[in-house]
This record gives structure tokens, C-alpha cells and sequence, in this order.
């Protein structure tokens, strides 16, 4: 396994701040909301920096005062027992409006994005910073706005933290509760356990039907939707009441809207409209109150734009969700995974199953490009016996180095030494490799 590697210090820095996300393309009266850095249970109205512990708890962690140091009384402060984690640990300091860290020589040493800091060199604590001191990990959010506690799940949906602005716009669901919700997001990202808590909002949920759309053929869809009176064609000597019929008082959930074909769309709009079916063979529509939840992984104002999704079917939908992905809050990441083990192998037991510090900062800093999807088969790919390390999680999900991790070991090994005054004992330490190998290292790099 690579030694850590040792971050300089920077002689600058930028802060990040965030504001509401903007609504595209809406107007204003209709509820709707779009994921917003940083999270946040309210609409954003101001804010202050906050570190958000992520592991071993999920638990909010007041910043100290510019310049103190501080360590395991800090953290027991917040409700974290870390013994590895010592008395003076860190500082953070403000230079104008930024804000950098620095280890203040602790036992065990601090981590920023995966990268070993040298003591007593500042560096910048960005938004979505990581932080890794003793067995405790910890993100750095700028502007934190709303309240600074760990929300429950929204039913099967995990996420502490990174969820703010869908739980917003699930508490402004107007009524009356039949309506046309719009969920977007990535796939994997947990569209169908966000609608079923929608449903479950309306009170609806006892009658949570999904419809696949991607897997209907098209010449069936209407009569799978709409159904058809007996004798409406040859061979059809029963009537089918179709999805929306059969379904009254309940929601029909439409996966992978975006593959709804053009000839198919306007039949779903008129329903929309009107809530009337009108089934092959009858003479008369039906008024159906059914409550529709639609999912996309695309953006329909793109297909829009590309002819490809009729304009006044996406402007139908009054409501819509953004689901952000899991690389957008990697606050949320433990808490998901823990959530994935307890429902794919059972209760997530840490005095039997270790888990390392280090493998919670790998996971957080993937680009998780299936989301939930790739975050199951790293649970699955973990054996008990060994636990959760920062191997494993490489291995099974690849490594994505940052250009700072990809600095020449010597540059490492440099400027570890420098920070410890040339002690080679102290910077073989902070390496954690030998004396020895430190010495032939220095040679081969031809320094006495």
C-alpha cells in the first residue's frame, strides 16, 4: 500500500459560496426545487461554515475559535470519542475570508482530501473539504443554512445531510394531492424510494403502481394504460381496465419517462389535463383520480430542445424534484452505505466488522458514476472478517487520484523532511515507512 502522501502549504486559497438554485424555465407560483451546495433543510437565507462529521456518527461539529488548537475534548464536545485523535490537534485560521487548517504536530497526524498534511503548514479548507484526524471524518461546508442536525430518511432514502432542498419542496406539495411530479436525477440515484415517500405524503400509498416505460412495447402501451372494452378488437373478449383504471386512489409511477415515444405522448397528455381515460372501444371517457409521479435520468428541457419530448407534456408536470447524485454529497456516503449493508447483509455491527478511517475518505472522494448501484456491490464485495478498508475500496470501485495525490514521491518525501527540521526519525514517522528506507530514499535522490 503507497505511503500518505504530505501536503504543502499554499500560499493561497479561494472561498466557494453557494446560493439557491435557480428555477429554469418555471413559473414562479408552481413549487418546485433543484439540488443547492450546500445542503440545507431550508430555503437558503444566509448561513455559516460548519464541519460535518460523516464517521464514525453523523453529527455537526462547530468550528473553533481562529487560531485555537484543539482535539479530542473538541470532538467528545459534539458527542465524537475518538482516542486517536490527541489533546491539540488542529487549528484552522482565517486569512480574510478564507479559511485554512493546519496540524498542530498530533500523535497520529491529519489528512485533507486523502493527502497527509505537514505540521504547522496552513492549507486551504475549501467548501466540501474533507478532513481526516484520528478515526474521525469530517466535511467542511461553507454556508451551512438551516438547521445543523442530521435528518431521518425520507422513507428507504438515505441522506443526512445532502437532501435539504427535495425535503423543501416535498413539504411544499400543494393541494389538492392529485398531481403531475417530475423526479430528475441519475440513474441509481434512488428515483422509485423517492417517489413512494411522495405517495406515501399524499396518503396514497397503498396503491403505488410502477411502469417501466423503457420496457413496454409501444404497440401495447396504450392498451397497458388506457385497457379496452370487450369486443373492441378481434380476439378481445375480456375487458382490461388498464394501469390508471385499476389504480383509483393510488399513484402510477412512470420510470425512464424519456423513453415514452412521440406518437405515444399525447394520448399521456390528455390524461394529464383532464384525467379522463378513454379506452378502445368505449364511447364515453372515464375521470380517473390517480396520482402521477414521473421519473427521468435525462433532462427533458434537452430532448425538448432536440425535438425529442413534446413541450407540452413536460410543462404538465407542476412539480418537479431534483435527486442529486451521490458524488454531490459525499456527506451522505457512509450513512448510505451503512444503509446498503443492514438491507443487503443485515445490521452493520463495528465491534465485529472493522472500518477504517481512511476507506470512508475514498469512498467520499469517488465520482460514483452508477451511484447506489456501484455503492451495493462495494457492500457485497466486502468480506466480514477483513472489514471495510481504503484497499478494498479501491479495488472494487478503481482509483481516482487527485493531481495533488499524483505529486513524485520524492516531492513527498522532500518537503516532509523540511517540515521536520531534518529530523529523519520524525519524517520516516510521518511517512510511515522506516528509517532505513527513508535513508536509501535519500540517496537514491542524491540528498545527504
Amino acid at each position: 500500500m503507497p505511503a500518505p502522501e504530505t501536503l504543502p502549504s499554499h500560499g493561497s486559497s479561494r472561498t466557494w459560496t453557494t446560493a439557491e438554485g435557480a428555477m429554469h424555465n418555471r413559473p414562479p407560483t408552481l413549487p418546485t426545487t433543484e439540488e443547492q451546495r450546500p445542503p440545507t433543510g431550508q430555503p437558503a437565507q444566509g448561513g455559516r461554515p460548519l464541519l460535518l462529521a460523516t464517521f464514525p456518527e453523523q453529527v455537526a461539529v462547530e468550528l473553533p475559535r481562529p487560531g485555537e488548537s484543539v482535539g479530542r475534548t473538541w470532538l467528545a464536545n459534539s458527542g465524537l470519542v475518538d482516542p486517536k485523535v490527541s489533546g491539540s490537534h488542529v487549528s484552522f485560521l482565517r486569512r480574510g475570508s478564507s479559511l485554512d487548517v493546519q496540524d498542530v504536530g498530533s500523535r497520529n497526524g491529519t489528512s485533507l482530501n486523502g493527502i497527509r498534511l505537514a505540521p504547522y503548514s496552513p492549507a486551504p479548507l475549501t467548501d466540501g473539504a474533507i478532513l481526516e484526524i484520528g478515526n474521525t471524518v469530517l466535511l467542511f461546508r461553507e454556508l451551512l443554512v438551516g438547521d445543523s442536525k442530521p435528518e431521518p430518511a425520507l422513507g428507504e432514502l438515505v441522506g443526512p445531510w445532502g437532501l435539504g432542498s427535495v425535503r423543501h419542496g416535498l413539504r411544499s406539495l400543494p393541494k389538492p394531492s392529485v398531481l403531475n411530479v417530475l423526479i430528475e436525477g441519475e440513474t441509481g440515484t434512488g428515483k422509485e424510494l423517492l417517489a413512494k415517500e411522495i405517495a406515501r405524503q399524499l396518503g396514497r400509498d397503498a396503491r403505488f403502481v410502477p411502469v417501466n416505460v423503457a420496457t413496454i412495447p409501444r404497440e401495447l402501451f396504450d392498451g397497458h394504460l388506457f385497457g379496452w372494452e370487450r369486443g373492441a378488437f378481434s380476439g378481445s373478449v375480456h375487458a382490461n381496465v388498464g394501469v390508471l383504471r385499476a389504480n383509483v386512489g393510488g399513484v402510477v409511477f412512470f420510470d425512464e419517462l424519456e423513453a415514452l415515444p412521440l406518437e405515444i405522448q399525447p394520448k399521456l397528455l390528455r390524461f394529464l389535463q383532464s384525467r379522463e381515460v378513454f379506452s378502445l372501444g368505449a364511447s364515453r371517457p372515464t375521470h380517473v383520480d390517480v396520482a402521477v409521479i414521473a421519473a427521468t435520468n435525462q433532462p427533458l428541457s434537452e430532448m425538448v430542445g432536440q425535438n425529442a419530448f413534446r413541450r407540452d407534456l413536460s410543462a404538465r408536470f407542476n412539480v418537479r424534484l431534483r435527486l442529486p447524485s451521490l458524488k454531490d454529497r459525499p456527506e451522505d456516503i457512509y450513512a448510505i452505505f451503512e444503509a446498503c449493508w443492514r438491507a443487503l447483509r443485515g445490521p452493520l455491527d463495528r465491534t465485529r466488522i472493522r472500518v477504517d478511517a481512511d476507506a470512508v475518505v475514498a469512498m467520499m472522494r469517488h465520482e460514483w458514476p452508477e451511484n447506489v448501484r456501484e455503492l451495493e456491490r462495494l457492500v457485497l464485495s466486502v468480506d466480514p472478517d477483513v472489514g471495510l478498508k481504503a484497499s478494498i475500496v479501491q479495488q472494487v470501485l478503481g482509483t481516482q487520484a487527485s493531481a495533488e495525490a499524483q505529486r513524485p514521491w520524492k516531492d513527498v518525501v522532500v518537503s516532509t523532511l523540511a517540515a521536520c527540521g531534518g529530523n529523519k526519525s520524525e519524517a520516516a514517522r510521518r511517512l510511515r515507512i522506516s528509517r532505513g528506507k527513508l535513508i536509501r530514499l535519500l540517496e537514491e535522490y542524491g540528498i545527504s
